[in-house]
């Protein structure tokens, strides 16, 4: 799930182990019980979120964090191997400088490399970042798009076909598909409503795919993931639609978009930072939430840091259409339908529990995404393994143990750290403390600023269609 934001994300927002084969470590607990399925070959194939990206690239010690190696382990499979990259990631991963005002970027870092380019087979987990469900069983695309498509797939897919042919070459038992996530990402990130695949396109896609998998290989089993409201991530909500006035910090101010105010529904995305520190968006007299030592200048933000709120509804309504048709194709083809969606769901309220701790979307705090606002941290991605096990398990009627979180709480993206009082661990955001906070306190909005926003919202949009 990426879109193109990776270097991008890092430019934006600047203004404001080594590797090894990939193989599963040794299994230590009692062996799952696999019920109707077996999981003895799995392989994963999906996008950048089941590739392992965070915080801006991959890096060894992510990907081997990321659900499917997870589940790989905990399923019992004979092997599981990926296309593992040397620090500092590729490309190289964001670093946080300061909270207020936002600063991330990738200075000093150097470009790792996939250290095990030259396997003789396929990897495993077979993700590709920025790739779509068409370019499963279609390398039309591979490697004549941007340049930073273009190197995930020389390096993971290797110009040995499609991605379908290498997934079959390892003649799976267990397949897991999760796909969807890039066809709306790209067009919120950039302020689109226009998905780049309809809803139509993507059922017709789905069902050839499945087809052509059923028919090469008919004995591999399948999980379906859901596809995540993309407008429901740290890089769609961070930023609010509205401040308070600076002096006396009592009246709510919304902020200013490409057509005037932004209203209730309207969404700042996450690079608008650098513009926001420098006052634009921000009305003039208005407290500028992002670096309050500059004022608001009442330069309109333009239209590609916004996502206003048709174009949101739009991309909900898409995305609502391709979960229909994966759990329609779910059901005909016998395959368990890993809810992602539904996580997300109950991540941004009333979050996900984990030794007393609630952990949520919230940026940077929240524990849940990492740096770049749309890829989960290795908790995350603990909570998703888990989620797929419950999914596997109740479907297939297997018995595979779910994974202790604790060990996924780690140091590069949350860790554990003792509580004060009653001596429990607490997986928690390590050096967030030391930070100057996020301007974002609670400030107050009145039900009149928002009858007034929609009413506002309403009249262009009916004065749109007309």
């Amino acid at each position: 799930m990426n879109a193109r934001i990776s270097l991008g994300l890092a430019a934006a927002l600047g203004a404001v182990l080594s590797a090894g084969c990939g193989k599963i470590d040794p299994i230590t607990q009692p062996a799952p019980q696999s019920g109707s399925a077996d999981f003895s070959r799995y392989v994963a194939t999906g996008t950048s979120i089941t590739a392992g990206w965070e915080s801006g690239g991959l890096v060894d010690h992510h990907q081997r964090q990321s659900y499917a190696y997870l589940f790989a382990r905990q399923a019992g499979a004979l092997s599981f191997t990926i296309p593992s990259v040397s620090a500092d990631g590729f490309p190289p991963l964001l670093q946080l400088h300061s909270l207020s005002p936002l600063v991330l970027d990738t200075l000093g870092r150097t470009r790792g490399t996939f250290t095990n380019y030259g396997q003789a087979t396929a990897y495993n987990n077979m993700a590709v970042p920025y790739s779509l469900l068409f370019d499963l069983a279609n390398e039309t695309n591979y490697y004549n798009q941007f340049e930073e498509r273009n190197n995930q797939f020389n390096e993971i897919v290797r110009h040995r076909g499609t991605i379908l042919q290498d997934v079959l070459s390892l003649q799976p038992t267990f397949l897991s598909i999760e796909y969807g996530s890039n066809e709306v990402l790209g067009a919120a990130t950039a302020g689109i409503g226009t998905p780049l695949v309809s809803a139509q396109n993507f059922d017709l896609i789905l069902s050839g795919t499945l087809a052509a998998i059923q028919g090469a290989s008919p004995q591999t089993k399948l999980a379906l993931f859901t596809v995540p409201d993309v407008t429901s991530i740290p890089f769609v909500t961070t930023f609010r639609w509205f401040t308070v006035d600076a002096a006396t910090f009592s009246q709510p101010m919304p902020l200013i978009g490409p057509n005037g105010p932004l209203g209730p529904d309207d969404h700042v995305l996450l690079t608008a930072a650098g513009l926001i520190a420098a006052g634009n968006g921000i009305p003039v007299g208005g407290y500028n939430y992002v670096n309050p030592l500059q004022p608001g200048n009442g330069n309109p933000l333009p239209n590609q840091v916004v996502l206003d709120a048709a174009e949101a509804a739009n991309l909900q309504i898409t995305v609502d259409a391709y979960n229909a048709s994966i759990r329609a194709k779910a059901a005909a083809a016998g395959a368990a339908v890993v809810d992602l969606n539904g996580l997300l769901k109950q991540a941004n309220s009333p979050g996900l529990h984990f030794q007393g701790t609630t952990y949520t979307t919230a940026y940077i705090r929240g524990g849940l995404f990492s740096l770049d606002g749309v890829h989960p941290t290795d908790l995350a991605h603990g909570f998703i393994a888990n989620l797929m096990i419950d999914a596997v398990n109740a479907h297939f009627g297997a018995h595979i143990p779910e994974v202790n979180l604790s060990a996924s709480a780690t140091a590069t993206a949350s860790r554990l750290a003792p509580a004060a009082r009653d001596g429990k661990f607490y997986p928690v955001i390590e050096g967030v403390e030391k930070l100057c906070p996020l301007p974002l306190a609670p400030m107050p909005v009145t039900a009149s600023l928002v009858r007034a926003s929609r009413s506002r919202n309403e009249a262009q949009a009916h004065a749109s269609v007309r």
